[in-house]
Order: C-alpha cells, then structure tokens, then sequence
C-alpha cells in the first residue's frame, strides 16, 4: 500500500495519523517493512521517529525527509523494497502533498467535525480529482479525526461529507479526539502501545485500518495478545 495522509487545511492531526498507522503496520512483519515518509516541513513525523529509535532502540520503520519532487522519487526507487509507504504531506496545497496524490494507490483526509473543515474539503476534493486524471487507481478515503464524544456534529458532517462528495469514501467509525493519541505521540509511541491502555481510541484507529482495506487476519497479527501486553 502506497498511503498519503493529507489535507490542505492544517491542524486535522494527519501527521498522528501517519506514525500511527507507520507503526501499526510495522507489527504485520511483513518482508520490506514500512517507510514513512515526512513530505512537511514541519518535520513532525521525522521528530516521531526519532523520539520512538531513542526510547525502543529502534523506530521499526524507516523515516525519511522529503519534499515536492523528491517524495516522487522516493516512492520510484523504494516502493519495491518495503510493503507499506506511508506519506504525511503536511498543510496547505504543497507540491509534496501533489506529488504524494500523483503516486498513491490511497489517500486518507482527515477532517475534524467544524464547518471551516468542511468547507476546505472542496479544494482538497478537486485536488484529488486533478490527481486522478493521471493516477486512475487512486482511492480516496475521509475520516473525522479529533471528533466529538458525542453529541449530534460527527454524524452531520458524515452525511454533508457523503452528499457533496459522493467520490470520497467516509471511514467509519469517526477518530475521537482522545489524550491517549497526543500522550502516545509525545513519546514516540502509537496508540496501541501508549499506557494506560485507551480501549475506545484503539478500537477507532483499528477501525480506521479496516476502513483503509487492511485485513482482519492482519489486524489480529497487529493488534495481538504480544502488543497488548508490551
């Protein structure tokens, strides 16, 4: 899977996102393994691999830097070497989040349930129909992410999202905005390592992998009885 996680509006947690599911794929031990590459300037998710190579030994993944251009590249020259290539192309309409499109086989928007977001979707939306011209095989995937408890919002920004952009596929259930993410990312861990245990944030991030096409067989090798007691 060559995954880009991307929005052009910023502050939606895509790069929390794509350590976690970095690291989640990394437990599949499948041959090749995963890289991750941080197309934001930002450099978040270079910072996230690090802090986790310092705390474990090792990351479990390999992270690289890239910007515009060279995201292209890295993609070219690696994606037969490793299984899974995860893009965290940052903020804002940026050419490493163009070049992440132009070579993904799916991109993942996340979507925080305010109506700014909403509204910034219809020109992440016709950047992903651009990309598609020349990337016919490019799925698209919405999820909110830093949603509400509860109450009424997420349901209603699903729907608005599933009427006005019919070629976006909604990942349900919705990522709520849960300590256990920021507490996990602050120390180079995902959330299904970070203690204590948040059983509802890791059943939504589970959740999120299936909605990406990752299969149940594999959710159980990288949710398994190994990880829950590391």
């Amino acid at each position: 899977m060559i995954l880009t996680v991307g929005n052009i509006k910023g502050g939606v947690g895509k790069s929390t996102l794509a350590c976690n599911i970095a690291v989640a794929l990394s437990f599949q031990g499948k041959g090749g393994g995963v890289l991750l590459i941080d197309g934001d300037k930002q450099g978040s998710a270079a910072d996230f691999a690090q802090s986790r190579a310092d705390l474990l030994g090792e990351a479990g993944f390999t992270c690289v830097r890239a910007q515009g251009k060279e995201v292209v590249n890295q993609v070219v020259t690696m994606h037969e070497k490793f299984a899974h290539i995860i893009i965290d192309a940052g903020g804002q309409d940026n050419p490493s989040l163009r070049a992440g499109l132009a070579v993904s086989d799916r991109v993942l928007v996340p979507v925080a349930p305010r109506s700014f977001e909403t509204w910034a979707l219809e020109n992440m939306a016709t950047l992903i129909e651009e990309a598609s011209i020349s990337n016919p095989k490019l799925k698209a995937f919405v999820v909110l992410n830093l949603a509400f408890p509860r109450g009424s919002d997420n349901a209603q920004t699903q729907e608005i999202i599933r009427e006005d952009y019919p070629q976006l596929s909604v990942i349900e259930p919705s990522v709520v905005q849960r300590k256990a993410f920021s507490d996990g990312a602050g120390q180079g861990l995902s959330v299904l390592e970070c203690k204590p245990r948040n059983p509802d944030a890791i059943g939504e991030f589970l959740g999120l992998l299936t909605g990406l096409g990752i299969s149940q067989n594999d959710i159980k090798v990288i949710y398994n009885d190994r990880t829950k007691k590391a």
